[in-house]
């Protein structure tokens, strides 16, 4: 068509909106008020923007064809919306609009000298957001054409324009310019001062031509797409030239249809019969051409929806085969078909005349022939595809002839397997002396429970015992049996005889003991004698996987723990006790037995556990039997816990952070790499460290006599002595060791007149620490509280004046060089009852110038005073005080608003009372901290006004209260 104004509306960034037809410039449109363009079409917000094309003389015109497309925007509006308009500036011809109504109509309005020529769709022809193609064609003296297509519905509208109707505008309308995107009301040529009805959405394209050519003569068919529903496997009958039409009114035929999944039949009444792919369900797209009498066509396509339906699954038959009274599971399914891929199962439960049938998780089957039967035996069974689609088929299993195999087997079930027991399929029993595997005789029983939770008693004879998956009791009795306990948390228990048993997974409880009253292999005069059979219950066992319990019994049994927590008690004679993987409680019992703890922290008793009474841990000197529980225990890997109990031992911490216990007798100890704690208990111990921080503890006086501490200088070399409860003592000949960080020396044990009652060997040792005694018990209303938990602002119970507020607390640490250059102040210990009347109650250690409350005869005999104070130091001279050696202390003190007596372990002695000698001693921040909540004290009256609580003793009167 001879365009010669047409714009795209593609000028992004500018706001010229050019005529690509002509390009002088003449034509050319601006932007008004924002509108823009995208780069592909105009942009109109619907608020107050357009397009404004300028008027030409061009645009005059008596005949000629426009076209515009557009896209609505999908707010839609309430009111008229114009989106083409041409005014004719108060004359009586040449107008136009093309307005969209709120209820969807679209309508034109062209003006003549006699009257509007109004053509419209009707209501609801478009929505908010449809794209809509407009052609309007006219002629003065021939009339013209209007077709509307809506892109987005698939419908279109062809009208008449009739003539008369002209653009040839007289008078000042020929000064009009073309609105895009709004209307125009004006008696004002040009002005642009009344647009209306702005249009929001956005425009494609605007094109006028000087021809008509969207006249009856030569316009193609219109196409429109169609939808249509039907289901799988049924043919449907699809009107399509219902919603297509021809502007010129011809009548249309299909003349081609195809599609996808399916087949196309053309009717002769024009209507098309889709018949889709059998059993094709889904989506499909049918596409055909319509075709007017001028030979002119148009395409389009049917949207054809295909419901699936469910269709019938075919099962098939299938054949098997098994043993003599041997279940066997078909997999049914496998070979059964369903075309629509539903997932098959089975319908109820199949049933067969020659046996039992169960159906399993996994859609097979298993047959269980019944007891005896041999030969073909036939199953019926239906499938279901879930959908209501059903299907039989048949399955024949084969069963062989009965033979006999020594086994008796349980079954998939929880069996009870004894000497009744009759379920063996081939005919096997317990205890029916018809042994005949290689090695077996009589009622050597081979019995495989297989799966469930069974219970098993195999009586007589030397059996074999496979128990299967389960959780499973076993029980052999006499004889060496072998038991396998599988899967599962089993309990096995297998009486007299030399046994070997295999835990297996899961937590197993084994008990391997005998019957009876045994005897250990070693006689104890006076008690009992030596088992007179000291083989004939050596059992092994292996714990297996879990946290298995196992008991051994009678006889140097060989146990091996495996991997898990496992409790394990070797019982009587010489049993070597693995732990394996697993924090493990490992009991030797009695007898000289061989332990490794294995890997992680493991508890280990050489002997009977603490719930037997330590009488039976006799010393060497008083025992009959010194090498009846003579163990070599090996603790391994793992944080772990040895007592070696009873006997000379020989215990190894191995690697990591052991705690070693050697009890009564003469033991030797290494604690080997980590942090360990040796303690040597009764006896005469050789305690070896080994690398790393190792503590050292001695527990009583005697405990230490005769002891060899040897701490060792490898890895971080910070070992320590712990004399806790040994009582008074004093370090002797002590002297640097070797690598020039710790000392070598004794320690001397002493009796409470300081007599040497033992003695005890130490090298390479970094700290000493008396630790006689818990920290110093102070009274509070809120009970006894440790010392050095006490803090500023607690309440404590004093004799003179009730319940005071302690006001500072302070601390004095004291190194061991310290005291040895300053031996006057080492720690003085008060033991307990010493100061008369049971106090103090336990054992006090406290700095040699800390004053003790004494009221006694001698006080108000001697000084007219019942209650005097002394310095612990002027009582080392009287029984249970005594001076300490110590490698460090630290000192504590709290003072009160005045000098208090309080209770400390049951003994009254001061509070804190500062003086000109004690406050220059101190440290400044102590000293600042005093003179900050008593700044009286930083003067002489401040001193003398804070005074004793009771006249204190010098050292001359203190001696006549020791005496």
């Amino acid at each position: 068509m001879p365009v010669f104004a047409l714009y795209n509306l593609d000028d992004m960034g500018t706001t010229t909106a050019h005529d690509t037809a002509l390009g002088n410039g003449a034509q050319d449109g601006v932007y008004i008020n924002g509108a823009a363009s995208d780069g592909t079409r105009a942009v109109l917000d619907g608020d107050n923007d357009f397009v404004k094309i300028y008027p030409d003389p061009t645009f005059q015109m008596d005949r000629g064809t426009l076209e515009i497309k557009f896209t609505s925007s999908p707010e839609g509006s309430d009111t008229p919306q114009t989106v083409l308009s041409r005014d004719s500036a108060g004359e009586t011809d040449g107008g136009y609009r093309v307005d969209i109504m709120p209820d969807g109509t679209i309508q034109i309005v062209h003006e003549s000298a006699s009257g509007d020529d109004v053509t419209s769709t009707s209501a609801g022809f478009s929505n908010p957001g449809d794209q809509i193609k407009l052609s309007y064609s006219w002629d003065e003296m021939g009339g013209g054409r209007v077709v509307i297509e809506n892109f987005t519905a698939g419908t279109h509208f062809i009208g008449d324009v009739p003539a008369g109707l002209t653009m040839d505008q007289s008078g000042s309308g020929m000064n009009q310019p073309w609105i895009v995107g709004a209307g125009q009301s004006t008696s004002t040529p040009g002005a642009l001062d009344n647009i209306d009805q702005h249009f929001g959405g956005t425009v494609e394209y605007f094109s006028i031509s000087d021809t008509v050519d969207n006249n009856p003569m030569n316009e193609d068919p219109v196409a429109c797409p169609d939808e249509a529903v039907t289901d799988e496997d049924v043919p449907v009958t699809i009107p399509v030239l219902d919603n297509d039409g021809d502007p010129n009114g011809d009548p249309l035929e299909v003349t081609e249809a195809t599609a996808t999944h399916g087949t196309v039949t053309i009717n002769d009444d024009g209507t098309i019969t889709y018949t889709p792919d059998s059993n094709y369900n889904g989506g499909d797209t049918i596409t055909y051409t319509v075709q007017d009498p001028d030979g002119n066509t148009a395409t389009s396509t049917v949207n054809v929806t295909v419901n699936p339906v469910n269709d019938d699954p075919v099962a098939n038959d299938d054949t098997a085969s098994t043993d003599f009274n041997t279940p066997v599971v078909v997999a049914v399914l496998e070979n059964d078909e369903d075309v629509d891929g539903d997932t098959l199962t089975i319908l109820g439960t199949p049933v067969s005349a020659e046996g039992t049938v169960e159906v399993n998780g996994d859609g097979t089957i298993t047959f269980t022939p019944n007891t005896g039967f041999s030969g073909d035996a036939t199953i019926t069974y239906e499938v279901t595809d879930g959908n209501g689609g059903t299907d039989t088929a048949t399955v024949t299993v084969t069963v062989g002839q009965p033979s006999r195999d020594g086994y008796v087997d349980g079954t998939a079930g929880g069996d009870l397997i004894d000497v009744g027991y009759t379920g063996d399929p081939d005919g096997d029993f317990i205890d029916n002396d018809d042994a005949l595997l290689p090695g077996a005789v009589g009622n050597d029983d081979f019995v495989r429970a297989g799966a469930g939770d069974d219970t098993v008693y195999s009586g007589l004879g030397d059996d074999t015992v496979n128990a299967g998956s389960g959780n499973d009791l076993v029980f052999t009795g006499q004889g060496n049996d072998s038991v396998g306990g599988g899967d599962g948390e089993d309990t096995i228990n297998t009486g007299d005889g030399s046994d070997l048993v295999y835990g297996g997974m899961g937590d197993d409880v084994i008990d391997t003991s005998s019957s009876g009253f045994p005897l250990p292999d070693r006689d104890y005069p006076g008690l009992y004698p030596a088992d007179s059979d000291p083989t004939d219950d050596l059992d092994t066992v292996y714990g297996g996987l879990g946290h298995d319990t196992i008991r051994t019994g009678d006889d140097a049994d060989l146990v091996y723990g495996g991997a898990g927590r496992d409790s394990i008690d070797g019982g009587l004679d010489d049993d070597t006790l693995m732990g394996g993987q697993g924090g493990d409680t490992i009991v030797g019992g009695e007898g000289s037995d061989l332990i490794d703890g294995g890997l992680d922290h493991d508890l280990i008793y050489g002997g009977l556990t603490p719930a037997f009474p330590d009488e039976l841990n006799i010393p060497d000197a008083t025992d009959l039997r010194p090498d009846n529980a003579r163990d070599t225990i090996m603790g391994g890997e793992g944080n772990d816990t040895i007592f070696g109990m009873d006997d000379a031992d020989l215990l190894y911490g191995g690697a990591d952070n052991d705690v070693i216990d050697g009890g009564v007798d003469n033991d030797t100890l290494f604690g080997d790499a980590g942090r360990d704690i040796l303690i040597g208990g009764g006896g005469a111990d050789s305690m070896s460290g080994g690398d790393d921080q190792d503590v050292f503890v001695v527990n009583r006086p005697e405990d230490g006599f005769g002891d060899v501490a040897d701490g060792g200088s490898g890895g971080v070399d910070f070992d320590r002595l712990e004399l806790t409860g040994a009582g008074p003592f004093r370090i002797v000949d002590r002297v640097t060791d070797s690598d020039g960080n710790g000392f070598d020396g004794r320690v001397e044990f002493l009796d409470a007149d300081g007599n040497v009652t033992g003695q005890m060997v130490f090298t390479n040792i970094e700290e000493i620490v008396p630790c006689f005694t818990p920290g110093t018990l102070i009274a509070t209303p809120r009970g006894e509280i440790p010392v050095e938990d006490l803090k500023a602002g607690d309440r404590v119970i004093t004799r003179d004046n009730g319940i005071q507020q302690i006001r500072w607390v302070g601390a004095k640490k004291m190194t061991w060089a310290d005291l040895s250059l300053n031996p006057h102040l080492k720690p003085v210990l008060i033991r307990k009852g010493s100061l008369g009347n049971g106090l103090p109650e336990r054992d006090m250690m406290v700095s040699p110038n800390h004053r003790v409350l004494v009221a006694n005869d001698r006080t108000a005999l001697y000084f007219d005073e019942h209650e005097v104070l002394v310095a612990a130091k002027h009582l080392v001279a009287g029984k249970g005080v005594h001076e300490v050696d110590s490698m460090g202390t630290t000192y504590l003190h709290f003072m009160f608003d005045r000098h208090e007596v309080v209770l400390s372990n049951g003994a009254w002695t001061e509070s804190f009372q500062p003086g000109d000698y004690t406050l220059k001693g101190m440290g400044n921040a102590q000293r600042n901290e005093i003179f900050e909540l008593f700044p009286d004290l930083k003067t002489e009256a401040g001193l003398e006004g804070y005074g004793a609580a009771r006249r204190t003793l010098k050292k001359h009167e203190a001696k006549l209260l020791v005496k």
